[in-house]
């Protein structure tokens, strides 16, 4: 990517210098001095495009003592080819706004043939460079492209200017002028505001960090994003952010981050690094999801297939109901199993209360990534289930009790917890 910016600030450079030298040509061979003037500003154009290469270079280079990059040189860049810009505004209106001496053209045709082999270049050229410069997210470039336009706009003024006084319609020179500068003087505006905002590490954009937000959230086990910010330096976007994760695993929230952390890489461009600080979700409340049958009255045994969740929440010593929902993977054919418990998780689910183990350790490997935990209640009847919960409302970890029960049944156990078990 630094390659492809450096080839093209090196094409700026090369048009600048051959659209300087064709105007001052041009404009000793028709006896024009406005065209001789536009020569003299593309040798500003000239010094600005090496300003911007040696930008480039500079912002890409690796220093013990920049940490953090040179990328902002970029921005710097920016700001000088604002002034730029500002300055050949400046210049073109005090050249015909305001200036008293009439223009004699010697050699009409060779001065609209070099005004307009310049209006041309740079209109294409710009336009290149400032699609380019956004492919690239590179500041420089397309303040290079809204300078180099500035160059077609002066030029489209100097033509107005020829043909205005040949044909006694001066006029038409200064309306064109005053309209121009203030386009340049915009563009111009435009680009200082964003390189100071940079400069002075403003936020980036808000649909950056809403997408950056949205991709947190997206994994189950990021219970919220308490905060995130960002920076822009140069071509490149820095990130900070603060989340809580349903887990109490270290290893598994560290793992969970790094993974984040490179989908963001992948999914959002110019991310040049991202922190990501995690802490364990504290919560004063627990919820509960039992799987109930059609009639709502009895606590449902076959996990996947049930028709209903009830859900519960308690909050210190109180139980409420907070929800009956319908099972939305009750109808498929295969994993249904997997998509309740990540249907659960996204209902913020932290316990499963169930009468009977589910079929299939997978649930419990399921239930374990997640952070949801279990309690085995052997009672089908719903409001006596509730009433047990009540009384001993502690979850343990999923495979922690599917290891309890299944060593209960090989050892032979007959209580009624087995028998629950056997019947799920």
């Amino acid at each position: 990517m630094v390659e492809e910016k450096k080839k093209i600030a090196l094409y700026s450079v090369f048009l600048n210098l051959f659209l300087s030298l064709l105007k001052i040509v041009a404009g000793i061979v028709s006896g024009s001095a406005a065209l001789i003037a536009d020569g003299i500003h593309s040798i500003a154009d000239l010094a600005a495009a090496l300003s911007v290469y040696a930008g480039i270079v500079i912002a890409n280079m690796k220093l013990n003592s920049f940490p953090y990059g040179l990328y902002k040189v970029e921005n710097v860049i920016s700001l000088v080819s604002a002034f730029a810009i500002f300055f050949a505004g400046y210049e073109i209106a005090r050249d015909v706004l305001f200036s008293h001496k009439e223009m004699r053209i010697d050699n009409l045709p060779v001065a609209v043939v070099a005004i307009i082999t310049t209006i041309i270049l740079t209109y294409i050229f710009s336009k290149y460079e400032r699609k380019k410069g956004e492919e690239l997210n590179s500041p420089s470039l397309i303040a290079d492209s809204e300078h180099i336009k500035t160059d077609m706009l002066s030029s489209t003024i100097v033509l107005t200017g020829i043909l205005g006084n040949y044909f006694g319609y001066p006029i038409l020179e200064k309306i064109a002028v005053l309209i121009v500068v203030l386009f340049i003087f915009h563009s111009g505006f435009e680009i200082m505001l964003g390189s100071l905002k940079v400069i002075l590490d403003a936020s980036i954009d808000r649909e950056t960090l809403d997408k950056i937000k949205e991709i947190m959230l997206s994994y189950p086990l990021v219970s919220r994003v308490k905060s995130i910010t960002g920076r822009s330096s140069g071509s490149y976007k820095f990130i900070e952010a603060e989340v809580c994760v349903s887990t109490d695993s270290l290893e598994k929230a560290h793992s969970l981050i790094h993974e984040i952390e490179e989908r963001i890489k992948r999914d959002v461009p110019f991310i040049e690094k991202i922190i990501i600080h995690f802490e364990p979700e504290e919560r004063s409340d627990i919820i509960y999801a039992i799987p109930i049958e059609e009639d709502e009255k009895r606590v449902c045994g076959r996990f996947g297939e049930c028709s209903k969740i009830l859900l519960l929440k308690k909050e210190k010593n109180n139980f409420e109901e907070l929800a009956l929902l319908k099972n939305p993977a009750s109808n498929m054919k295969f994993g249904k199993c997997i998509e309740l418990v990540e249907f659960l998780v996204s209902k913020g689910v932290n316990c499963i209360a169930v009468n009977s183990l589910p079929v299939g350790k997978g649930v419990i490997f399921a239930l374990s990534n997640y952070g949801i935990g279990m309690k085995l209640i052997p009672e089908e009847e719903l409001t006596r289930f509730i009433e047990k919960l009540k009384q001993d409302p502690v979850c343990e970890p999923p495979l922690a009790v599917w290891n309890r029960f299944a060593c209960d049944i090989s050892q032979g156990g007959a209580g009624e917890s087995n028998r629950a078990y056997r019947k799920g």
